[in-house]
């Protein structure tokens, strides 16, 4: 009989090969896993303006990672940082076309690698997991 790992190295061991996966599929684009979900949350943000501190905040990362992160991001041409008006110790984010023209190419991967983590399962123990999941994520934020 097969020995019961714990939740927690379950966890570690899926996002590595997560990670791994969604590279390999972003590799053709010239993005990284870090680069495309701060890419995401830019796409799907409501607020008029973002700075790097919504980002680090919405994404459970430090100053250090999202500012390396940001830097690459500028580099190839993906988003534009601009000093804030108000604050000028602030800089705002903002997209460029060429992170557009990317967009729906990113998300294709990112579903495929989607689907292929729920191969086998029904509809109604996706959204299961996805309850769990968000559960789980919830109480590491709560610690």
């Amino acid at each position: 009989m097969q020995e019961r790992k714990p939740i927690g190295f379950l966890f570690k061991q899926i996002n590595n090969l997560y990670e791994k996966e969604i590279n390999n599929q972003l590799k053709g684009i010239g993005i990284t896993s870090s680069q495309c979900e701060v890419l995401d949350y830019l796409f799907h943000c409501d607020k008029e303006e973002v700075n790097q501190r919504d980002i680090e905040k919405a994404l459970s990362l430090k100053n250090p990672t999202v500012t390396g992160i940001l830097r690459r991001l500028d580099e190839k041409g993906y988003i534009l940082i601009v000093p804030n008006g108000k604050d000028k110790r602030r800089k705002n984010v903002y997209l460029t076309e060429k992170a557009y023209d990317i967009q729906r190419r990113m998300e294709a991967n990112r579903r495929k690698v989607d689907r292929n983590l729920t191969i086998g399962m029904s509809k109604r123990e996706v959204e299961a997991l996805q309850k769990m999941l968000g559960r789980v994520l919830y109480n590491m934020s709560e610690i």
